[in-house]
């Protein structure tokens, strides 16, 4: 029997004609964070970990990684949210693209990802067990209600557009990373910042808890809003 598998995912390098230099990352740390992962198992599933590269949509990135073979249990993907002071776990990802600044000469303003596609789709992934789990890890972590309209909630929308697409029972989301103290100091910023190491045991957290929930723990929702 095939063991079950977790894909997670890490965003490449992007920002680089952004006017913000806050929003400049050579390297993302969102890819080193979810690397970490790579080959550990944890509830039973392995984890497959890969880097997203920007120069491609992200259903060219994702596709590959789905594999011909058994789809993976979830699909995790992670990305930096510069100014964030948390951890946050997504629950909605929509239909738009709408970015500050061009992306390899792409700068979407308002457009639909899949013109086809639903307005909006909610995670998949047990988003209050993850947040719980990252809290208990010691980590500040927080749910949030929008991914914003740039490349990491397009990453969302697409992976769980495809999940649908092709009848999938994969759950998939996203969660979105502070910046960490290398990149604030580097930039002489006054944003808040979150050490990788804590970064990785979040998202280790995470992934404990996707394996452990089949379905989400009820709690209050106003206790999670960001």
């Amino acid at each position: 029997m095939t063991q079950p598998w977790i894909l997670v995912t890490g965003n490449g390098a992007f920002g680089t004609s952004a006017a913000r230099t806050e929003l400049h990352y050579a390297d993302n740390p969102s890819s080193a964070v979810a690397l970490a992962l790579d080959g550990e198992e944890i509830g039973g599933h392995r984890v497959v970990a890969r880097s997203l590269a920007w120069d491609r949509r992200p259903e060219e990135a994702l596709l590959p990684l789905l594999g011909d073979g058994a789809p993976p249990a979830a699909v995790i993907s992670c990305g930096v949210f510069s100014g964030r002071t948390t951890v946050t776990v997504e629950r909605t990802a929509v239909n738009v693209e709408d970015f500050q600044f061009a992306e390899d000469g792409r700068r979407p303003a308002g457009d639909p990802l899949y013109p086809d596609g639903p307005a909006a789709y909610l995670s998949t992934l047990p988003i209050k067990a993850m947040t719980t789990a990252m809290r208990e890890a010691g980590v500040p972590a927080l749910i949030s209600n929008s991914a914003s309209t740039h490349g990491c909630n397009a990453v969302m929308y697409t992976a769980l557009h495809l999940a649908a697409l092709r009848g999938l029972t994969t759950r998939c989301g996203f969660i979105h990373l502070p910046d960490t103290p290398e990149h604030v100091a580097r930039i002489g910023h006054n944003g808040p910042s979150m050490d990788l190491a804590l970064q990785i045991s979040a998202l280790r957290a995470g992934v404990t808890a996707v394996a452990a929930n089949p379905s989400d723990i009820r709690v209050p929702a106003n206790e999670w809003e960001w």
